[in-house]
């Protein structure tokens, strides 16, 4: 049974994360948990989450002595995740403005723990950057284009890419996405809001995971200056659309970055999301490789 203590009274508040316009972006709600130890298990804040029915919640620990340090756990409708994308910036955005956070005019070094590990992030004013987790996997087995229409229908009419498997990439463990190239805007407008599940998906042995699929279009490429602008779409059956999906933009952004760089090399990413569902998200991703090329 789900358990919060009564007569419990906490603080929350919504924001639109991924852009500078109201109600533009993707919303989130973050929920500031008591002091009270235990006040709120993880089944009551899966009940809060699915109240407010956001494509994620953030409950927000209390400040511990380490102002520059704080937890938070980040729950879908439907489940708990080890780490998302908006969530985490939201977060950071939401203690930049908060009146017991410091200095806003001066960057500042922060931690923010998930339950996929600590993410170091700056800091400023309104404006915050993170240092995504990450453990990417490209699976070896890539999801069939038949699979892929299984979901979207639409895509019959994509005669290109009728033959073309997709890659299956994780972030982290626990957040995978099947990554779909289309060859046009048009295309991308023509995607419906379905219902139905992807086919065959077969993961890596011991990465079973939430998995979804993020359709994209590269509109610009900048070879020399190695940046590249996309415009994309991540619609999840159980979800609906998202306005804006961090972990997934890391993900495409990664693996695109590894087809493409050198060791040592550096890509940035524009990404562009929502503008179909009238919620316009704007994500900025940049991806280093090592030495290795990894």
């Amino acid at each position: 049974m789900a358990q919060a203590r009564p007569n419990v009274s906490v603080r929350y508040v919504t924001l639109d994360v991924f852009t500078k316009e109201r109600f533009k972006g993707n919303p989130l709600a973050i929920v500031e948990l008591p002091f009270e130890e235990g006040a709120f298990d993880q089944q009551a804040k899966q009940r809060i989450a699915c109240e407010f029915n956001f494509s994620e919640t953030v409950f927000l620990y209390p400040q511990s002595s380490e102002a520059s340090h704080r937890t938070i756990d980040i729950f879908t409708p439907t489940e708990e995740l080890p780490f998302a994308g908006h969530p985490t910036i939201g977060s950071l955005v939401y203690l930049c403005m908060s009146a017991s956070f410091a200095d806003e005019n001066k960057e500042q070094l922060f931690i923010l723990q998930t339950r996929a590990g600590p993410i170091n992030a700056t800091i400023s004013g309104h404006t915050a950057a993170a240092s995504i987790p990450h453990n990417v996997r490209l699976h070896k087995k890539p999801v069939p284009w038949r699979s892929v229409l299984d979901a979207q229908p639409s895509l019959a009419s994509v005669g290109a890419g009728l033959s073309t498997p997709c890659p299956l990439v994780s972030i982290v463990k626990g957040m995978t996405f099947v990554l779909v190239e289309l060859p046009s805007m048009e295309d991308l407008a023509a995607l419906t809001v379905s219902r139905a599940h992807l086919g065959s998906v077969e993961w890596d042995q011991g990465w079973e995971s939430f998995t979804a699929p993020y359709f994209y279009t590269i509109v610009s490429e900048d070879e020399e200056a190695k940046h590249i602008t996309m415009r994309v779409r991540m619609i999840e059956p159980t979800a609906g659309e998202d306005p804006a999906t961090g972990s997934a933009a890391s993900a495409l952004s990664t693996y695109l970055a590894l087809q493409r760089g050198t060791a040592g090399s550096t890509y940035s990413f524009s990404i562009e999301q929502g503008v179909e569902m009238g919620r316009r998200s704007e994500i900025g991703v940049r991806v280093r490789l090592n030495d290795s090329g990894e």
